[in-house]
């Protein structure tokens, strides 16, 4: 079995707890602190302080989601004169490196610690109460660009986690590119150009190969791997509701997604485009009787982002929702449903219904979940020659259905999000690129123009993610136009 880097959407945030802890050094009363001299005695203060911390690390195990690691706690005791030495920063400095966020809690004075950590090592820091002392320590920190969070329960801990982990993955992603030229393809001039800044920002890197590797590899793979193509193929067969091609015809195709996933493996990659376009010029598509389409849809499933035309606008867009959501991203071609197309008959649609039509034959079969089972789907041969795989998912299955829509602008400083409902589907038995989610939004025509701004694919997930969406937009510093804002 290939293996390939590790999936970005399996890490975690690594959570490092602090527990600082405050003690007198009398048992004086004064503005700050009441109760009895017992109460107040730095005998008493200190066993209360390694009382609260012994139960500590129990709590976090039992409300931290899974998308965090914790870290092993430390505590930290300091005194009246509010000093956090040298000494007790050392304490954090042996995982430093590793940790993703830094969870303070104990004395209510814990903000002073919690700053002076976001200061030493410019890591986020977050403080959970009810009020108070988390927004002072957040304050204090976003005055000095530093990281600083206020969640106000362990809920809103575990959202600020999952897109911590968001930001995470995406900075763990790395792009194989297939292209001849620059990564701007003939498919889609709207991509996302300027590689360097996407990795200085967002920490997201790539490889770019020739057109002639990819060749090269499924050559080598049909010579070698064809226990493994057989494998898979039969699989798919079994599993699909209908086959409407030969046996050999879905070999081709699936000869295609394991060279991909070895040249994935080869190049250290976890996300994946291929100019389709570009391709079809070099007429080997034809010769080698495969598709692209076949690869994306079973790349995402695995988990990996994988973006039709080489559109990176797509796969950024595509890469947040499935990290945020956890499921298989759909993406294809907005347009108006409402118009006239004589070479895909649509079901009628009026001009007024705001129905946008998203289109492509890259439907996943975990669009509903990575841990749901698989949708029901056909298998069904992209040609008129009756080759190149395309799965085929019937959408209007799934009327009512909640849908996020989004998409980066050229520059990766904006995304376009719109939600959505679907509604109907289309092109479910049409040879070519035909299958398409027919999507209910407030506003079709408004939603298009401002795609002016954007490009032409939508990364379509189900599910309402608009807001993990702005969060993570604030994180990561771009913004979040909404297509139709209330």
């Amino acid at each position: 079995m290939v293996k390939i880097q590790q999936k970005p959407i399996e890490t975690k945030v690594n959570v490092k707890p602090v527990f600082v802890w405050l003690i007198h050094s009398d048992s004086k009363e004064g503005p700050c602190r009441w109760g009895t001299e017992e109460e107040l005695s730095p005998e008493s203060e200190k066993e209360t302080g390694r009382n609260y911390f012994e139960k500590f690390e129990d709590i976090l195990k039992e409300n931290l989601s899974e998308n965090a690691r914790i870290m092993d706690p430390v505590l930290m005791e300091f005194g009246e004169e509010f000093q956090v030495s040298s000494e007790m920063m050392e304490k954090l400095e042996p995982d430093s490196q590793e940790t993703d966020l830094y969870l303070v809690s104990g004395h209510p004075a814990r903000q002073l610690p919690a700053v002076r950590i976001g200061e030493r090592f410019r890591k986020p820091v977050a403080v959970v109460t009810a009020g108070v002392t988390n927004v002072d320590a957040s304050a204090y920190l976003r005055s000095r660009d530093l990281e600083g969070y206020a969640p106000l329960d362990h809920d809103e801990l575990n959202d600020l986690i999952n897109i911590l982990k968001v930001r995470k993955a995406i900075g763990q992603t790395k792009v194989l590119i297939v292209s001849d030229g620059e990564p701007i393809t003939a498919g889609v001039v709207s991509s996302i150009w300027n590689l360097e800044d996407l990795k200085k920002r967002f920490g997201l890197e790539s490889n770019q190969i020739s057109l002639e590797k990819f060749y090269d590899k499924m050559d080598e793979v049909k010579g070698k791997e064809s226990d493994r193509i057989r494998e898979i193929t039969e699989g798919l067969m079994e599993k699909a509701d209908h086959v409407h091609m030969e046996e050999e015809e879905v070999e081709n195709s699936v000869t295609a997604y394991i060279a991909t996933k070895k040249l994935m493996e080869k190049y250290e990659s976890n996300a994946y485009t291929f100019p389709c376009f570009e391709a079809c010029s070099s007429k080997v598509p034809a010769e080698k009787r495969f598709t692209p389409c076949l690869t994306h849809s079973l790349l995402k499933d695995d988990g990996y982002p994988s973006a039709c035309e080489g559109d990176l606008s797509v796969l950024m867009a595509m890469a947040s929702l499935m990290y945020v959501s956890k499921k298989s991203v759909y993406m294809g071609n907005p347009s108006l449903a409402a118009t006239e197309n004589p070479y895909m008959p649509q079901p009628s649609i009026e001009k007024d219904e705001n129905i946008l039509r998203v289109l492509h034959d890259v439907p996943g079969l975990k669009m509903k979940g990575f841990d749901e089972p698989d949708l029901p789907f056909e298998i069904r041969p992209f040609t008129e020659g009756g080759w190149g795989v395309s799965l085929r998912y019937d959408f209007s299955r799934d009327e009512g259905q909640k849908v996020t829509l989004a998409r980066f602008n050229p520059d990766a400083t904006k995304m376009l999000v719109s939600e959505g409902e679907i509604v109907g589907g289309g092109g479910f038995d049409e040879i070519g690129c035909s299958l398409s989610a027919l999507v209910k939004v407030p506003d079709v025509r408004k939603l298009l123009h401002k795609s002016a701004d954007y490009g032409h694919h939508l990364a379509l997930v189900y599910g309402d993610y608009v807001e993990e969406l702005k969060d993570l937009a604030e994180i990561m510093d771009f913004k979040v136009e909404l297509a139709n804002p209330v």
